[in-house]
C-alpha cells in the first residue's frame, strides 16, 4: 500500500481528467490523499480519496492574461493557491510519510517535491508543450516590455522561500511542472508529433470514471431528438453576448439546442430563447454528450476528449492558453471545424454545424481519435509504470 498525495490546479480541465487514475489508486488500496476545493470535494470522495481543502481563488476569478495587470493577477493566483498548498502538506507529512506525490503541469506541484523530497510523477490534462513554448505563449502580450511581477508576487514569493524554502525557478514553472514520469491523459496519435515524446511521457488517454451527485437536467427531453450541445467551459465569463449570438444562429434548429452557460453567466444579459432550448448555469456534460450530434466548444482538453469518447464531431472556438492547438490538431485529423474568434458570428456557426453534421469525414476522424485512446494503455499501464520506477527509486536511494 502507497500512501499518496495528489495537488492540482482547481479547474474543471485539470481535476476531471485525474479521476481515473485516483479511483485505479483507491480500488487497488493505496492511501489517496488529495489537496482540492470544495467545488471537487465530493466527486473525488466518490472515487476513493480522502481531500483536503483550501480557498479557491479561481473559482470567481475574472483573469485576462493579455496585459500584465491580468498576467500579475495570475501569478498571484498561483503564488497564494501554492502556499496555501504547501501549508496543508506541511501539516499532513507530520503524521503521513507520502511515497511520492502526483501533481498537475499547473501549480504548485514541483514545490511540494521539493518540499516533501520525494519523487514526483506530473499529470497533463493537454497536449505536452515545452517550458520555451509556454512562457512565449503566456508572456506575448507586448514582447518590446519584460513581464515584471508586481510588488505583491514579489513579497510573497519571498514568504514562500521563508516559510517553506521552496520557490519555483521561474513563473513559467507555475504551468510547466514536469516529473520522472509524465501521465498524458491522451494518445501518441492525438499529441502533435507525438513519435517525438520518450517513454517517461505515458499517454494513457482519457478516462471517464461515473461522477456521482443528483441533478435536475432534463436529460429525457434529448430522447429522440437531433441535439446540439454548447459550452465554453467554466473559466470564461462575459459570454452572454455569444450565447445570444447562438440563440439567434439556431432559432430554427430542428431539435434541441443545450447551452451550458456557466456559473458566472448572466442571465439577464441572455436574450429569451425558442422553447427548443435548454439553458443551464449547469450541464451534466457526459450525460448530455452521449445524445449529441454535433458539439460546439471552446476547444478545453477535456471538454475535446469527452465528445470525442462518445463520437461527437466538433465546432471549435478556440480562445486562448491551449485551445488554439487543441483546434489545430483537430482540424489537420478532420476531427473539428474550427472558427477562429473573429469570424463568430450568425452565418459562420449556422454554416459550421451544418457541415459537420452532413459531411461523414467528422464522425470518421473522431472516430479515429476516440480507437486511439482505445488502445492507449490506460490507468493499469500507468501504474505498472509507476510501480516500477518507484522500485528503481528506492533501490538507487539504498544503494
Amino acid at each position: 500500500m502507497l500512501n499518496v498525495l495528489m495537488v492540482n490546479f482547481p479547474a474543471e480541465g485539470h481535476v476531471n481528467p485525474t479521476l481515473g487514475i485516483t479511483q485505479a489508486f483507491a480500488a487497488r488500496g493505496d492511501q489517496v490523499h488529495y489537496i482540492t476545493t470544495e467545488k471537487y470535494k465530493n466527486r473525488l470522495e466518490a472515487v476513493g480519496a480522502k481531500v483536503y481543502l483550501h480557498p479557491d481563488l479561481v473559482r470567481t476569478a475574472s483573469i485576462n492574461t493579455s496585459t500584465s495587470a491580468g498576467l500579475n493577477a495570475f501569478m498571484n493566483i498561483h503564488i497564494q493557491t501554492s502556499m496555501d498548498i504547501l501549508a496543508i502538506t506541511q501539516q499532513l507529512s507530520k503524521s503521513i510519510d507520502f511515497d511520492f506525490v502526483f501533481y498537475d503541469r499547473f501549480g504548485a506541484g514541483e514545490l511540494v517535491r521539493d518540499y516533501l523530497k520525494i519523487p514526483g510523477i506530473a499529470s497533463s490534462p493537454s497536449f505536452l508543450i515545452s517550458q520555451d513554448r509556454m512562457a512565449t505563449n503566456l508572456f506575448r502580450f507586448n514582447e518590446k516590455v519584460p513581464f515584471q511581477l508586481d510588488e505583491h508576487a514579489t513579497t510573497s514569493l519571498q514568504l514562500m522561500k521563508e516559510r517553506f524554502g521552496v520557490a519555483p525557478e521561474n513563473m513559467v514553472q507555475f504551468m510547466s511542472n514536469t516529473g520522472a514520469l509524465n501521465v498524458v491523459y491522451t494518445s501518441r496519435y492525438f499529441q502533435p508529433d507525438g513519435e517525438q515524446y520518450g517513454d517517461e511521457n505515458l499517454f494513457i488517454g482519457p478516462s471517464f470514471p461515473e461522477r456521482k451527485g443528483e441533478n435536475s437536467f432534463p436529460l429525457d427531453a434529448l430522447q429522440d431528438k437531433k441535439v446540439l450541445y454548447i459550452s465554453m467551459g467554466t473559466v470564461l465569463d462575459h459570454i452572454e453576448d455569444f450565447f445570444n449570438t447562438c440563440i439567434e444562429a439556431f432559432s430554427d434548429f430542428e431539435g434541441i439546442v443545450v447551452i451550458a452557460a456557466g456559473e458566472k453567466a448572466d442571465f439577464t444579459k441572455i436574450n429569451p430563447a425558442p422553447e427548443h432550448f435548454i439553458i443551464s448555469s449547469y450541464v451534466p456534460q457526459l450525460e448530455v454528450l452521449r445524445h449529441t450530434d454535433v458539439f460546439i466548444t471552446h476547444g478545453g482538453m477535456n471538454s475535446v476528449n469527452e465528445g470525442i469518447h462518445f463520437n461527437v464531431p466538433l465546432v471549435v472556438l478556440p480562445q486562448d492558453k491551449d485551445q488554439p492547438m487543441v483546434a489545430q490538431r483537430l482540424t489537420e485529423l478532420q476531427a473539428g471545424h474550427r472558427i477562429t474568434k473573429d469570424q463568430i458570428n450568425v452565418q459562420s456557426l449556422r454554416d459550421a454545424v451544418h457541415e459537420v453534421m452532413s459531411n461523414a469525414t467528422y464522425k470518421e476522424g473522431v472516430q479515429k481519435i476516440n480507437n486511439s485512446f482505445q488502445q492507449s494503455g490506460g490507468t493499469e499501464e500507468a501504474l505498472e509504470k509507476i510501480d516500477a520506477y518507484l522500485d528503481a527509486y528506492l533501490q538507487n536511494k539504498r544503494a
